[in-house]
């Protein structure tokens, strides 16, 4: 059995199934189903690889490729492609056509924009984007549907597409270390979701309707603006993780208690004074952080009354 990394976890394939060089690929095409050219100096893309019609994986990343071609949508089969830490800029509009493809990774790279033919990917499951530079997506992304996770950490984002809800099936969504300063309110629509990370953002508020997403299990807002949540947000009933600190938070909502999942709660380094007593409600294994915040001596000892019997670092 031969295992490979992708950088995001390990993955094992029969070494029948795998070729880790192009000579063998070529001298046995028909035979190709899994190509891993990772750590080969690469200064472009091999245009034999194109010969190998059956390929459904392949595996580029950690090369010097500057360019793949408009060719690549030859390979029909292709239903994971993986091209992180490399020095491409663009993707080819041709990429649209690889109607297969369940996962593409590129991040790592240059990329400046998208082309607009990504969202005919309508198989796409996993898309990983980050650590690029990226300043926007297109509108198109929108036709991702059945998009489990798409991954945008470390680019250069202001804003994400006001029709970001269409992609009903995702589940989780990186987006931290940009430039937002805002969710839209679309997002509320992705009722899937389970993972939300967007911390270290500039983002001021949340969408009012944020507690549509009944399925959300874990949130980062970390390292942002936010002065307060809106009420609808005590209502993400599964939530078991919720990381706010270094906020501006200088209130809760009333009911934030009923937020009875939760196992772990960061609201340090932000501007609180008091906490709602519905907190005392919350499950009792709850690891809660209210440290460096501006109880003053009654305050905090109100706080350490409601938490009591609480794992409360104050």
């Amino acid at each position: 059995m031969q295992t490979i990394s992708d950088g995001n976890g390990t993955e094992n394939f029969q070494n029948e199934n795998i070729f880790f060089d192009l000579d063998s690929a070529l001298a046995n095409v028909d035979k190709v189903y899994k190509l891993d050219l990772h750590f080969k100096d690469l200064e472009c893309f091999p245009k034999d690889i194109l010969k190998l019609k059956n390929l459904q994986s392949l595996v580029l990343w950690n090369n010097q490729i500057e360019e793949i071609p408009e060719e690549i949508e030859q390979l029909k089969e292709l239903s994971k492609l993986e091209l992180s830490g490399n020095k491409l800029k663009k993707l080819p509009e041709s990429i649209g056509n690889l109607s297969k493809l369940h996962t593409l990774v590129v991040s790592w790279n240059n990329l400046e924009t998208l082309p607009d033919s990504i969202g005919k990917l309508n198989n796409l499951k996993r898309l990983g984007l980050n650590n690029n530079k990226l300043k926007s997506l297109p509108e198109s992304i929108s036709g991702l549907e059945n998009l489990d996770e798409l991954i945008l950490r470390e680019n250069r984002l202001i804003d994400l597409p006001e029709n970001i809800g269409n992609l009903k099936n995702l589940k989780k969504l990186r987006a931290s270390g940009n430039h937002l300063s805002k969710l839209p309110d679309s997002i509320c629509e992705i009722i899937s979701l389970e993972k939300l990370e967007v911390e270290e953002n500039n983002i001021e508020e949340l969408p009012k309707n944020i507690g549509n997403l009944i399925n959300l299990d874990k949130i980062r807002l970390h390292k942002n603006l936010i002065e307060t949540l809106p009420d609808s947000f005590c209502k993400l009933a599964s939530l078991t993780k919720l990381l706010m600190y270094e906020n501006e938070l200088v209130k809760l909502p009333e009911n934030i208690g009923n937020l009875t999942n939760l196992i772990d709660l960061n609201f340090s380094f932000n501007h609180l004074s008091c906490l709602p007593e519905s907190m005392a409600g919350l499950n009792e294994n709850c690891r809660i952080d209210i440290t460096m915040n501006e109880f003053d001596e009654e305050g905090l000892n109100k706080a350490r009354e409601i938490l009591k019997g609480h794992i409360v670092h104050s």
